[in-house]
Order: structure tokens, then sequence, then C-alpha cells
């Protein structure tokens, strides 16, 4: 029987838990689960972090309810389709023989200007969300 190569198993293990966190979030109510984790951040300062609502709305995309997931986090918008693009270009640029279109896709979601680009948008949303309390 062969081995499986390390980025043959990274290959499976990253859907499966990616779906198994997803059946999670579908399941549990962030809302009322105990087993939710809080948000520290809140907790000590009183004030909400970039990701503040982001288990809720999660929740709420999960269950088609994109008006609500957006009002709970209005950053999912730009959260989810950034971690959507870059999942994807990942774990396709692994496969034997990526098209041009692929290797474009990765190399601008692995760009260091794309992650600081997200990070300014995250750190921006941060304090917005705080002075207009949203």
């Amino acid at each position: 029987m062969a081995r499986c190569s390390s980025r043959a198993l990274l290959l499976w293990i990253v859907p499966v838990a990616v779906l198994a966190a997803g059946i999670f979030y579908y399941v549990a109510d962030p809302q009322t689960n105990i087993l939710m984790p809080k948000c520290p951040i809140k907790m000590l300062t009183g004030y909400q972090c970039a990701s503040c609502g982001g288990q809720r709305a999660l929740h709420a995309f999960l269950h088609g309810n994109i008006k609500e997931a957006f009002s709970y986090n209005l950053f999912f918008i730009v959260a989810i389709p950034f971690f959507l693009l870059t999942a994807y270009s990942i774990m396709m640029i692994k496969r034997p023989h990526p098209s041009s279109a692929t290797v474009k896709l990765y190399a601008f979601a692995t760009n260091r200007y794309t992650l600081y680009s997200y990070i300014a948008i995250y750190l921006i949303w941060w304090v917005v969300r705080n002075i207009i309390g949203c």
C-alpha cells in the first residue's frame, strides 16, 4: 500500500475540516450554544473587534439569511470572498499542471499587497464599527 504524501493528505484534510466546521456552525446557533467562544476583546473592553458577530453571521449565512448575516458583521462581505478565493487558489495550485488562470489567481491571493490590503480593511472596519456603533 502506497503512503500518502503530506501534500495529498493536506488536500483532503483541509476540505474535510472546513466541511466539518460548516456543519457545526450550521447546526449550532452561536447565540444560544454555550460551547461557542465569546470575544475576549469585547469581554475585556466592551468594544467590538472587527470579527465580533462573525459566528452569528456565518450561522445566518449558512441558513441562507444573507441580509441577517451582514447585519451581524458587515466585514463578512469582504472576508468570505477573500477566504474562498485564497482557499480555492491554494488547493488548485497544488494540482498537477495548474492552468494559467489558476496561477494568476494564486499569485493574486497570496500576494503580500493583497494580504496587507485585507489587514488594512480589517483594521479600518474595527475602528469604524466602534465609531458608528454597528
